[in-house]
């Protein structure tokens, strides 16, 4: 009774993997959850530099400023209209130039559609405007950034709703096709 419970898989592939292969390019690597957050944190952390630098830091200030809510909570609301342009401008347009965002370039990942090849202009836009959903006070990491990693590590695509939604996954650049590595830079 007990052999029958539990069987190994005795062939040369493993079921997953064939499950994966069946959409995508043998010997593409899929980036982990860990790598994609590490790449996305280092994006954030380079998008609150330039505009720490840029205002002096009073932008970051502005930004979290909760005794300034009943005075002036129309210049907070500016501020964080400006971070959500700034963010939507940096993925939209390093995606464009790049191919992927210098985190994502930083930890040799690169967003490909299922076939491996590499995304167009118009992709790029709607990624980023999905993108604004992780910046949203609290809710923004708390919800939907640990949703997406929990999901990111248990799926067998490693994709997250976003990907599902523009039909990408997130792959290593260096096990690419190499006609969609030369397209990134």
């Amino acid at each position: 009774m007990a052999s029958n419970t539990v069987s190994l898989h005795k062939g040369k592939k493993n079921p997953a993997k064939e499950i994966v292969e069946q959409d995508f390019p043998q010997g593409v690597l899929l980036a982990t959850a860990t790598k994609r957050a590490g790449a996305y944190l280092l994006d954030l952390i380079f998008i609150f530099g330039i505009l720490f630098v840029a205002t002096r830091g009073t932008f970051i200030t502005w930004l979290w400023s909760v005794n300034e809510l009943q005075i002036s909570w129309h210049i907070i609301i500016l501020h964080w209209i400006i971070l959500f342009l700034v963010h939507w401008l940096y993925f939209k347009y390093t995606g464009i130039w790049m191919g992927r965002s210098l985190g994502q370039r930083w930890f040799r990942i690169a967003l490909v559609h299922d076939d491996a090849s590499p995304l167009g202009r118009t992709h790029w836009g709607r990624r980023s405007i999905r993108k604004i959903i992780y910046i949203l006070p609290i809710i923004g990491p708390l919800w939907f950034g640990i949703r997406d990693l929990y999901r990111i590590s248990n799926d067998e695509k490693h994709q997250s709703r976003i990907d599902l939604l523009e039909n990408t996954v997130a792959a290593i650049d260096w096990s690419l096709p190499t006609e969609t590595r030369t397209k990134l830079r």
